[in-house]
């Protein structure tokens, strides 16, 4: 092969390279980031857990269906999913002297029907929805104190915290 007839291959094959190295598109687009922030929690102590006159030796229970039970209130988005936990004291004081609580029972309803509640784990954690058309929910609780043989007279108290959180769903 002479050198002219290389001389124009090469110019061929440079040619060939030249028009294939094309530069690649950029393209891009978008999307929207949206976040339906739904209904804030609400929980309100709406009744006082009272037991009323309690005597030296003698236990007490309140149940939850009790007209004297305790009663929170709770507000929210229709039908979503919360978590109910409890911190509920191991006794009542009066100053220094305290009134043992040995047991709490509660329960829970979204149309606000104490008789007819479903019974609520007070020592743990219960997963529920709230109403699907007020997004309501209505906790009772109840408690059996025992009082020893020497109680000393007086008027007992203590804080009982109910914490409801939604899950999510």
């Amino acid at each position: 092969m002479n050198t002219a007839s290389k001389l124009a291959l090469a110019l061929v094959a440079l040619a060939a390279v030249a028009t294939t190295s094309v530069q690649a598109q950029g393209v891009s687009n978008t999307i929207t980031a949206t976040a339906a922030v739904q209904t804030p929690l609400t929980v309100t102590g709406t009744t006082t857990l009272d037991f009323g006159n309690v005597f030296p030796g003698v236990n007490k229970t309140i149940a939850p269906t009790d007209a004297t039970a305790g009663k929170f209130t709770v507000g929210g988005q229709s039908s979503a999913q919360v978590n109910v936990t409890f911190s509920v004291p191991s006794n009542l004081a009066n100053g220094i002297n305290n009134l043992p609580i040995n047991t709490w029972v509660g329960g829970y309803d979204t149309d606000n029907t104490q008789p007819s509640q479903t019974v609520l784990n007070t020592g743990g954690t219960t997963t529920t929805n709230l109403d699907a058309g007020t997004g309501a929910l209505y906790v009772w609780l109840g408690a059996t104190v025992a009082p020893g043989a020497a109680q000393v007279a007086g008027t007992y108290n203590a804080l009982v915290t109910m914490t409801v959180a939604y899950t999510g769903l």
